[in-house]
């Protein structure tokens, strides 16, 4: 098949027959490349041929040859779409957004998710997210100057304001409002699973097996979400090479020209997979990014978020954390279909780097929840973290695999409705291998 990648073209292959003995016959060069087809004229003389590769050119107004590979590829038709948590009721949003929204929400996250949902947490005492959380609610400037200059000085309470790029913070808000958004109506942790139990060795496994798979893996919390709203929509489509910005973006549109987004809105179960900020810390320090070091969670999340670049403009370290949480991320997925009983392309992952923290979904089959990933949650967790630990991390395509990135179909790729980043920043060399993720936690734990 043949494509433009300019405009998004499409056309059937031809060659034309030879004008004089109304003939063609085709030639493989051995490779893949279309090319590299010679098409001739079997009863003309040797060494003469009516074409080489296809040769065509598109119609449109931009000009330009066609593309030509076989029509299942990816470079014919690469689907473009988005996976974000939405709220079942806009009540809840607006819930948040008065809470505080995004820098609540990133303060909730720092301080480790306290209490059940983000409005439980501590209020917000920034005086610019309380403006701007009174200016929401409809009051003039006069009014909030006054009600700010009347509130008690908080700069002895012991904590300061995170100083981060713009671009970067808005990246973190956002991020942590989806795992408000997420949590807020349906959040089952581990402790939760110990409070109901009435089996003693299910309440052993929760004391001790648990919390020593999660250490050794380096995640701080893992928990069910068992009414996670996602939001799966397609709105276009790109040819010719994958990579987001390579490539042209063919919107789907009405006749009219409105832009059109199809989608499918579902509740389904889900884990919210959350990894140690002092683990993440400890690994960058040992791949030689020259951070301070930090006692707690918060204090080592700060550190890394201060020193990250926003998503448009990524810099060493952010690329380096992005590439660590989305190869674990596949990591479990792949794990996660096996003891959850779900076919692994109908798991798919929200990955949330800023929050150091991922959700690995079921596809939702119409109102039916299979249930495979609560099984997991109450009983095979452990063994599936010590499997990802623990599992022989090279891959059978080795040594090109390792030599080209260290990620591919066999060891780390997964289908595209699972993996939103296009298979992307992915590497086994972050997870293990001397300088690995799971290098650093094994030998802390």
């Amino acid at each position: 098949m043949g494509y433009h990648e300019a405009c998004g073209a499409i056309k059937t292959p031809y060659v034309a027959k030879c004008p004089q003995h109304k003939q063609r016959a085709v030639r493989f060069p051995g490779t893949a490349s279309a090319a590299e087809l010679v098409f001739y004229c079997p009863e003309c003389p040797p060494g003469t041929f009516i074409n080489r590769g296809f040769g065509a050119s598109c119609d449109c107004a931009l000009g330009g040859a066609l593309s030509f590979t076989v029509h299942r590829s990816g470079n014919v038709f690469k689907p473009r779409g988005i996976s974000m948590i939405n709220p079942p009721r806009r009540e809840i949003l607006i819930r948040i957004e008065q809470a505080g929204g995004g820098e609540r929400a990133l303060e909730w996250m720092l301080e480790g998710m306290v209490g059940r949902r983000l409005t439980e947490s501590a209020a917000a005492q920034n005086p610019a997210s309380i403006r701007k959380l009174l200016e929401d609610r409809g009051f003039d400037d006069a009014t909030i100057s006054a009600m700010i200059s009347a509130m008690p000085d908080t700069s002895e309470s012991g904590k300061s304001t995170l100083a981060l790029d713009p671009e970067l913070r808005a990246d973190a808000e956002r991020q942590a409002k989806q795992v408000a958004l997420a949590t807020f109506e349906s959040r089952i942790t581990i402790a939760d699973l110990l409070a109901r139990s009435t089996s003693e060795m299910l309440r052993d496994q929760y004391r001790a097996e648990y919390p020593r798979a999660l250490r050794r893996a380096g995640i701080e919390r893992i928990e069910l979400i068992d009414k996670f709203p996602v939001l799966t929509a397609q709105f276009g489509y790109t040819r010719g090479k994958p990579n987001p910005g390579d490539s042209r973006l063919r919107t789907y549109r009405e006749k009219t020209g409105e832009y059109i987004v199809y989608g499918d809105l579902a509740q389904t179960e889900a884990l919210l997979v959350k990894l140690d900020p002092v683990m993440v810390l400890s690994w960058l320090l040992r791949k030689g990014f020259a951070l301070p070091n930090a006692s707690g969670n918060r204090e080592a999340a700060e550190t890394i978020l201060a020193a990250m670049g926003p998503a448009d403009r990524p810099n060493d370290l952010t690329e380096a954390v992005i590439e660590l949480v989305h190869s674990i991320s596949h990591a479990f997925i792949k794990r996660a279909a096996v003891y959850a009983g779900i076919e692994r392309s109908a798991l798919s992952e929200v990955v949330l780097p800023t929050a150091f923290s991922f959700f690995v979904y079921a596809a939702a089959r119409g109102d039916f929840v299979l249930g495979g990933l609560q099984a997991l949650f109450e009983s095979d967790l452990h063994l599936l973290l010590d499997g990802m630990v623990d599992d022989e991390h090279r891959c059978a395509l080795d040594p090109g695999c390792e030599d080209t990135g260290g990620a591919c179909a066999v060891c780390l790729h997964l289908g595209e409705p699972s993996c939103r980043m296009f298979n992307t920043r992915l590497s086994r060399k972050a997870l293990a291998g001397g300088l690995g993720y799971f290098d650093v936690t094994t030998s802390a734990s």
